[in-house]
């Protein structure tokens, strides 16, 4: 017997993620995964979307009669109902024959699922998220708003902020477990405005609260100023 290659596995992963292979091929693509991480990552995409295909299925009752005519062959010991996965996974394997033809219609099944998700997730309706910032004894008047876009870009918006001198600019700084990192260096309009791109070196949803000093112009590597405007989660 010709030795299995490793285009061959790949070829069966999706097979495999929908459990239609007969028990030579499962071992045989089991134990490559086991040894190949490549495919074992693939195969782990596969799943997820085979995991989807149990949910995206409406429940249908059986008509009463048909109903009625097998419970009255139904013994004393009841077999286990299957799943809903196991039963669309058993319909699948009935289909699955001749083998040339599996891991191509596997894929159709995979990509079809994987394009209904995506255009679900883009379509679907995200609200930006938005921090209001204090204001503190330093700047009272001054407001601040940190929004997060659907494209996970984030913006500052300020307002009433004293203009500083030419030495001097403003810094966010992004807090997280007590480590600050700096998301901008700006000044401000004559009339206290700006709109500021932050630049976030972690995911924005990982940090716990935001606070902007006054700093030597160019920014600092950590806070040495008054702080006018902040926010605590």
């Amino acid at each position: 017997m010709n030795e299995t290659t490793h285009s061959d596995i790949k070829d069966l992963l999706p097979a495999y993620a929908l459990g239609s292979l007969d028990a030579a091929e499962t071992a045989r693509v089991a134990a490559h995964v086991e040894a190949c991480p490549a495919c074992r990552e693939e195969l782990a995409a596969y799943e997820v979307v085979t995991d989807m295909l149990a949910t995206a299925v409406p429940l249908a009752s059986p008509p009463p009669a048909l109903r009625t005519r097998l419970m009255s062959r139904t013994q004393t010991a009841v077999a286990p109902q299957p799943t809903r996965r196991q039963s669309i996974k058993e319909h699948l394997r009935r289909w699955w024959h001749p083998p040339y033809w599996r891991p191509a219609l596997a894929l159709v099944v995979l990509a079809l699922a994987v394009t209904t998700l995506v255009i679900w997730q883009q379509n679907r309706p995200v609200t930006p998220s938005q921090f209001t910032l204090t204001a503190t004894e330093h700047a009272p008047e001054a407001t601040g708003v940190i929004t997060i876009a659907a494209d996970g870009t984030a913006t500052l918006s300020i307002a009433n902020l004293p203009p500083l001198t030419a030495e001097q600019q403003y810094q966010l700084w992004l807090i997280r477990d007590g480590q600050r990192d700096s998301g901008a260096v700006f000044s401000v309009n004559a009339d206290g405005s700006a709109q500021v791109t932050i630049q976030a070196a972690r995911p924005f949803t990982s940090y716990q609260a935001f606070g902007i000093t006054i700093e030597p112009a160019g920014g600092s590597p950590g806070p040495t100023g008054d702080r006018v405007l902040g926010f605590n989660l």
